[in-house]
């Protein structure tokens, strides 16, 4: 049984479903939208790439801040490392828990790098010498993450609240309804 409070851990469960959701919204209206090119047609083409922008931007820190240090610098992040280190866990939960985490790191190491350098930063030398491969992982490693998290936080959920964690699934449904109507508008 973890010492985390039920206020706590939804809390922490908002920070999660919010992530979710935002790289959600960027991932099924752009990168698996089949209508995409109605989005990028010239007259639509630069209000969505700012959306676009501004969702993965959105995500990418969000996760960033997911995996800051428990404490850091006097204050206390409400963060996967603050859940492990502050949860009184037993040995079983906790390695379970460390294990979802280390999953996560493929994804998690390098958006960190680009939050220090980019998102949270304006980092000059990054900036004028080319952006590179901040932020960038393979195909499939988010898919991969967010099955991670998703176990996490269901071992969390389990242990304080007794239930299941579920994410909110609305997400790609909202985009359909978005596109339908959008492609109304087109005809």
């Amino acid at each position: 049984m973890s010492h985390h409070t039920e206020v706590v851990v939804k809390e922490f469960f908002k920070i999660c479903d919010w992530l979710f959701q935002t790289y959600q919204m960027r991932k099924y209206l752009f990168d698996e939208n089949p209508n995409v090119n109605k989005i990028r047609a010239p007259r639509h083409e630069h209000f969505f790439y700012r959306i676009q922008e501004v969702f993965q931007e959105s995500w990418l820190h969000q996760l960033a801040k997911l995996h800051d240090p428990a404490v850091q610098g006097g204050n206390i992040n409400l963060s996967l490392d603050y859940i492990i280190e502050f949860g009184g866990w037993n040995e079983e939960e906790k390695s379970k828990l460390c294990s979802c985490v280390k999953e996560m790191e493929s994804i998690s190491k390098s958006v960190k790098k680009a939050r220090n350098k980019l998102l949270s930063h304006n980092d000059l030398k990054t900036i004028t010498e080319g952006v590179g491969e901040y932020g960038s992982f393979k195909s499939g490693e988010d898919i991969f993450y967010f099955n991670s998290l998703n176990k996490f936080c269901e071992i969390v959920s389990q242990s304080v609240l007794n239930q299941p964690f579920v994410y909110d699934d609305l997400v790609q449904n909202d985009v359909d309804a978005f596109m339908t109507q959008f492609m109304r508008g087109e005809t």
